[in-house]
């Protein structure tokens, strides 16, 4: 059974196996697709140990930093890695496949290279940084097309500024795949909203074939959701027309044909594509939060009904299920199992909103206070409260298991399912900074484990006519890293459910979500500030590290390009890299008091120090700027520039399993009379490396 607490593999909690392969057949990082990275890097993590693992691809791209989390973990795979574009491998799908040591396109599949997109909102700067991260993010998608297809790094990027579609031959010709195999007929077996794209081939816009889920997934992502902002495909916005429908797709108009009043059609389409949009959701969440399959829901949005025919329909789907009478003033009715779990739901969603949670839903239950609804929570289990003290009746309601009928509490579990939802809200909008410059590790148990990173490979030898091939060396460096358990309690008393505080459930578990990404916040500035020690016994900061400025200042012109220098020029371990490892900082770390000015040090046109404003500023937009106030406590003047974590190893904050969220757990109380709950999270940050880490002690 899935935890309720994660929520961490979508909707669908959908397998991307079939036969020991991996599917990647839809839209990278959407998780109702199950193309999420938690769930691709959990599956093939099932597999365990095997010599060659088959990834087969067919989608129109996804989510950037999802694509690069697959991506990363499949380069870093024991097997050998065969990537097969069974149709289509667009945008970030192209990306994943580099990670193939081999691979393999049929004659009639096609593979598409592009920028990254955004969407923007704010001031000039805020774009300004978009742009910025957008620019950072296109260098890192040219790098790994770059180390896989030998090609010049300007080159690749003038076919991404074109959109670039190539066929199979195209793809072997310039290095981006390695085999072409036979043309599959039966390989497209989704179609994917290409109206999103500008430069699709005739010969690829009508070879593939229909599939609801993928295309209802890219619509939302043309949207520009504000909660997944880095996404691959962009929309033909010079078209201005609205994705294509799925199964039945709207020709090509010449625009020669088209009416005068465009921009109108262009609202009317937008908008008609919004509600759509608005109605498969709304209806997708009333099928889930009435615990009914997918296939009910996806029959709903086939037929064209709007959201209070759906919700009809999903009671007209419990009437199918439950057949018992309806009970009367006189005579109680015998409640079956399936009563007592539509009550539990019903409730819940009545519970949620009250406390204005997304998913709630006015019902029978909505009027009840919480007092009515413990005393209803026996009835549904013909225990009769009838004449009973309040105090008595909620204590009973909390553990009715003393009566011998059930071994948990439904009212418990209802008020621990909304408390749960409440978590996980305080835990997304917590505002933490450490996301933004670390990365994200998995592991599978609490047992001390090292983590691995390799050097570079020996320089490439001539090879004279004739001469034999000599084998290079390469070595490894590593860390290790230990998970930890952090966790606390709270309790709903029989008090609380009496004076109908609904905030009991709701506040405290929305204050303990913020707590617990917080906590993890404190671990992992708590190793800038403590300046761990390394396994090779040296600090983190430290001058044998070449990581430490010899003698502090002020963020500046000045200091941040020796720190930039001392970054760039960091040696490989087994000194194969001429000069230096060419390390570049993406992020500057300061304390809310120098947040100003780093900002102003990095954003201004010329270098201020020198008053001159002929002279340029030449570490102008070198990083982004991460203001963190834990710094503070420590120092108001030293300040940190880290380099891109999916490029060089900086600090790695790994959790359980991959599960980033915390888990809520219910229980009867022993110690009060109530439920008692626990908020836990199992994760660990560690250093994995010291040279894409820098300190300036500042002045």
């Amino acid at each position: 059974m899935k935890n309720k607490a994660s929520g961490r593999f979508g909707p669908r909690a959908l397998s991307v196996l079939s036969n020991g392969e991996v599917l990647l057949y839809g839209v990278i990082g959407d998780d109702w697709d199950g193309l999420d990275s938690a769930t691709v890097i959990r599956d093939i993590d099932a597999l365990g140990d095997i010599p060659e693992l088959h990834v087969r691809i067919n989608s129109p791209g996804g989510f950037v930093h999802e694509g690069l989390a697959i991506y990363n973990y499949l380069v870093a795979h024991s097997a050998k890695v065969i990537v097969h574009i069974d149709s289509l491998a667009a945008s970030m799908a192209s990306v994943i496949a580099m990670a193939g040591d081999q691979i393999i396109m049929p004659q009639n599949a096609s593979m598409m290279i592009h920028n990254p997109w955004d969407v923007a909102f704010g001031e000039a700067d805020d774009f300004r940084k978009k742009a910025d991260n957008l620019d950072r993010l296109k260098d890192q998608i040219v790098g790994i097309y770059a180390a896989r297809t030998g090609q010049d790094a300007a080159r690749l990027s003038e076919l991404m500024d074109v959109e670039t579609w190539m066929t199979a031959q195209e793809a072997v010709a310039d290095g981006f795949a390695d085999e072409i195999a036979e043309a599959d007929t039966a390989a497209a077996m989704q179609r994917f909203d290409l109206s999103l794209f500008n430069n699709v081939p005739e010969t690829v816009s009508g070879a593939v074939l229909a599939g609801r889920d993928s295309a209802a997934a890219m619509a939302d992502l043309s949207a520009g959701h504000a909660t997944r902002s880095d996404q691959m495909p962009k929309p033909n916005v010079a078209n201005g027309t609205a994705p294509a429908d799925v199964a039945n797709p709207t020709p090509a108009v010449d625009p020669a044909d088209q009416p005068q009043n465009t921009v109108d059609a262009a609202t009317i389409a937008k908008e008609a594509t919004a509600k759509e949009r608005a109605r498969v959701s709304e209806i997708q969440a009333a099928v889930r939060a009435a615990k009914l399959d997918n296939d009910f829901a996806n029959d709903l949005i086939a037929q064209g009904v709007s959201i209070d025919q759906a919700r009809a329909a999903i009671i007209d789907k419990w009437a199918e299920a439950d057949n018992t009478p309806e009970p009367s003033n006189q005579v109680r009715a015998s409640v079956t199992s399936d009563g007592v779990d539509r009550f539990r739901q019903g409730a819940t969603m009545a519970l949620m909103e009250r406390a204005g949670l997304d998913g709630g839903e006015r019902n029978e239950f909505t009027g009840l206070n919480l007092r009515e609804l413990a005393r209803e929570s026996l009835n549904v289990r013909n225990i009769s409260s009838r004449g009973m003290p309040v105090m008595e009746m909620a204590g009973m309601a909390f553990s009715p298991r003393n009566f011998g009928h059930h071994s948990t509490s439904d009212f418990g579990n209802i008020l621990a399912d909304v408390a749960n939802k409440s978590m996980l809200i305080g835990y997304e909008e917590a505002e933490e900074t450490f996301k933004h410059w670390t990365s994200k590790g998995v592991l599978t148990d609490f047992k001390p484990t090292k983590r691995v990173d390799l050097n570079l490979f020996d320089n490439l030898l001539e090879v004279g006519e004739g001469a034999e091939y000599q084998f290079g060396t390469i070595g490894d460096r590593g860390e290790t890293v230990m998970l930890a358990t952090y966790g606390r309690k709270f309790s709903i008393t029989r008090q609380a459910i009496i004076n109908d505080d609904i905030g009991a459930f709701t506040r405290i578990p929305r204050k303990m979500g913020r707590s617990a990404i917080r906590t993890v916040g404190n671990l992992v500035y708590a190793i800038l500030t403590s300046n761990a020690t390394l396994s090779d016994g040296v600090a983190l900061f430290h001058a044998v590290h070449g990581n430490l400025a010899g003698s502090g200042g002020a963020p500046s012109t000045a200091t941040l390009d020796a720190a930039r220098t001392a970054m760039a020029t960091q040696k490989d371990p087994d000194e194969k890299a001429a000069g230096g490892l060419n390390i570049r900082p993406a992020y500057a770390i300061v304390p809310a008091a120098l947040r100003g000015t780093m900002e102003t040090a990095i954003s201004s046109e010329y270098d201020t120090a020198k008053g001159d404003k002929k002279l340029p500023n030449s570490v102008r937009n070198m990083a982004e700027v991460v203001s963190e106030a834990r710094l503070d406590a420590d120092s108001a003047t030293a300040w940190y520039l880290a380099a891109n974590p999916n490029s060089t190893d900086t600090i790695e904050v790994n959790y359980l399993d991959g599960m980033d969220t915390p888990y809520l757990e219910n229980r009867e109380g022993w110690d009060i009379d109530g439920v008692e709950m626990k908020v836990r999270i199992d994760a660990s940050p560690s250093v994995l490396g010291h040279r894409g880490l820098y300190k300036n002690a500042g002045a």
